[in-house]
């Protein structure tokens, strides 16, 4: 096809979870037949930062990638360098580059896709504007300094099927859209839910079932408002993260009917220690409790979640991945093998996960962000991600 790679390998591993979910189903274990996906893996670069974005960001019909200060234009994937960062990560993958998160959205309205980032060290989210055919480094602006950024992640808010809301993983919860600024330009607008101090993590998804999107952090979920830029949240208490009702740093936070019973649950992780979760929405009367059980606890740093029908049967996987040297070596099992994996569901009374490894044991892992997007137009969503051990990687779906 042309890519430029430096690697190319085809495989498929399921893997054992050593720990059932708390509510007595099986084991997760070998995948049943018919089940396996075929994954193709394309190393696209070797710059160690640890976010990712996908989008045509020359309107040319392709989906591209952006990661770190470059830009991999379809289909040769030629790296075109974008943007300066600040930091430096070493050969180890000690150290940081101040690139937090990735998000593809036209800000100014020109018709071409900007670059939404945020920075843990500078305590700010910014946008780089695309200049187009004109080439060069693309201009920084800074959207708002609002103390340390962890990462930042694109929810669909209104309920409209598309997402246009940048939710950011700071303490207090606030949320961007695209607007007019009062100088007139259009730029990205601030509205704030709640100044209350959270850690970080967060996510978007109709936690009541009234329709509307609401909005997750690690210790309270927002309901929202009929106006959710003008009206009221409604904070409801929530611990995420940890074992045993503990509240910890997550990473992106999911709504989704897991046990199959017309209630949506809560999936989510610990950031950067054991344990990736989902939590039962239990209700008596007007009494919502929350039960937490284990999906996997057996590998840590599982600091991106994404959901998504890898496989078109109508239900999600959950794809996460470890994160490399998150804390420079300073979490448990901080040096432990690097992987990516999808968890394949078995709705019902009694969920079942599959633990299936896209890429295990590779030097391959996940950083802020897990993309997925049909990138080569087979009409297979494919997977997209980079991290501190260099990248990024297309994880190319070749289907059952």
């Amino acid at each position: 096809m042309g890519r430029s790679v430096s690697s190319v390998i085809t495989f498929v591993l399921a893997v054992i979870v050593s720990q059932a979910s708390v509510c007595g189903e099986p084991p997760a274990g070998k995948p049943s037949p018919g089940q396996e996906i075929k994954f193709v893996m394309h190393r696209v670069g070797t710059f160690r930062s640890e976010a990712c974005c996908v989008g045509d960001f020359n309107n040319d019909g392709k989906l591209d990638i952006a990661a770190g200060p470059y830009l991999y234009l379809a289909p040769d994937w030629k790296p075109v360098k974008i943007r300066e960062l600040k930091g430096k990560v070493d050969d180890k993958g000690k150290g940081y580059y101040s690139d937090f998160a990735n998000i593809a959205i036209d800000v100014d309205g020109d018709g071409l896709l900007d670059i939404v980032s945020c920075d843990w060290f500078a305590k700010n989210a910014t946008w780089f504007r695309n200049p187009g055919s004109k080439g060069g480094l693309w201009a920084e602006h800074v959207i708002e300094v609002n103390g340390n950024f962890e990462t930042a992640d694109l929810w669909d808010l209104e309920g409209k099927g598309k997402a246009t809301a940048i939710l950011p993983a700071v303490t207090r919860t606030v949320w961007y859209e695209v607007g007019k600024l009062p100088d007139g330009k259009q730029g990205m607008l601030t509205h704030v839910v709640s100044e209350k101090q959270f850690t970080f993590g967060g996510g978007i998804g109709d936690v009541n079932g009234d329709g509307r999107p609401d909005i997750i952090r690690p210790g309270a979920w927002y309901e929202a408002p009929a106006d959710i830029r003008n009206g009221k949240w409604i904070e409801h208490p929530l611990s995420l993260g940890g074992k045993n009702g503990k509240t910890e740093h997550t990473a992106q936070i999911w709504a989704y009917d897991v046990n199959k019973d017309g209630l949506n649950d809560i999936i989510a992780s610990s950031a950067h220690g054991y344990g990736i979760f989902w939590y039962e929405q239990v209700r008596k009367g007007s009494e919502t409790t929350w039960k937490q059980h284990i999906i996997d606890d057996t590998w840590t740093q599982a600091h991106s979640i994404t959901l998504a029908d890898l496989d078109g049967d109508g239900v999600p996987e959950l794809l996460t991945g470890k994160r490399f040297m998150a804390h420079n070596g300073g979490d448990p099992d901080a040096y432990g093998t690097l992987g990516i994996y999808w968890y394949s569901l078995k709705r019902g009374p009694n969920p079942v996960w599959t633990k299936h490894a896209l890429s295990y044991n590779e030097g391959v892992g996940a950083g802020m962000s897990i993309e997925v997007a049909d990138i080569n137009g087979d009409g297979r969503l494919d997977v997209i991600t980079t991290g501190k051990f260099g990248g990024p990687v297309w994880l190319e779906n070749k289907g059952k």
